[in-house]
């Protein structure tokens, strides 16, 4: 089977097409597999397309979709009828006027009542709360969004897939798998892992790191850092895929075979 892997599309369908397309992703075929690695939505210009095309794949199980913090909080937001982030009603917003035919004019004003009930009328709703999952493995592969859960110290748990849904939202949202795997050495014995929320441009600034380095956390300005090294990183345990697309305006791809 093959894997094409992606994350972190912040609702930039065009730019995640063109990755696919690059890379010869084709849904119509039985062994490829479309793998987003959380945080497909929030804030940017086509949450509605992207929902559509997700939808399209998922129909044909070929897309596995895994939660991302900014997914999370959406879903929340939308079950709740209360947008605590602008970014998630932006998100909503533009879904909204895009699959209703509608456009922007038709969202103009409306309560975030009114918009959360578009969204479940839609159908948007209900694909979030159903389809996306904290984790996915295969024999060589476990695919999250920030990493596998640990325990306080950062250690290894054995039990990581039997996290309770409060803790993989917790390894989505503050698990900084860089530092885990790299500083403190915690991988899934036999498996790579293969994440996104935290920059790969830390792990190219980190790879030839000194404790000094850690101490000061050099890692956290990624400003200095050229185009190649927002590529994906490949560690000797895991592999890193968020791009920042909205600095880099490009979404990274790579295609496993398992």
């Amino acid at each position: 089977m093959k894997y094409f892997t992606v994350s972190d599309i912040h609702d930039h369908f065009s730019l995640m097409r063109a990755a696919l397309d690059r890379e010869g992703f084709d849904p119509s075929r039985e062994d490829h597999v479309l793998v987003l690695c959380g945080d497909a939505f929030y804030s940017g210009p086509e949450p509605g397309e992207l929902f559509e095309y997700l939808s399209g794949i998922n129909s044909k199980g070929r897309l596995v979709f895994i939660y991302g913090n900014h997914d999370y909080e959406l879903l929340d937001n939308l079950k709740s009828s209360r947008f605590g982030r602008k970014g998630n009603r932006t998100c909503a917003e533009k879904a909204v006027a895009y699959l209703s035919g509608k456009g922007e004019a038709s969202v103009t004003g409306l309560s975030d009542e009114e918009l959360s009930a578009e969204c479940e009328r839609l159908g948007f709703t209900d694909f979030l709360e159903r389809v996306p999952v904290p984790f996915f493995e295969t024999e060589h592969y476990v695919f999250t969004h920030g990493f596998i859960p640990t325990d306080r110290k950062k250690y290894y748990r054995d039990d990581w897939r039997d996290a309770t849904e409060r803790e993989w939202r917790g390894a989505a949202s503050t698990g900084d798998g860089m530092k885990l795997s790299m500083l403190h050495g915690i991988r899934v014995p036999g498996k790579i892992v293969v994440f996104g929320h935290y920059s790969a441009a830390r792990c190219f600034l980190m790879q030839n790191a000194s404790p000094d380095d850690w101490a000061k956390k050099k890692y956290t300005d990624v400003s200095a850092v050229p185009p190649e090294g927002f590529r994906p990183f490949f560690g000797d345990s895991f592999i890193a895929l968020d791009q920042s697309v909205n600095k880099t305006g490009f979404v990274n791809c790579v295609v496993l075979t398992d």
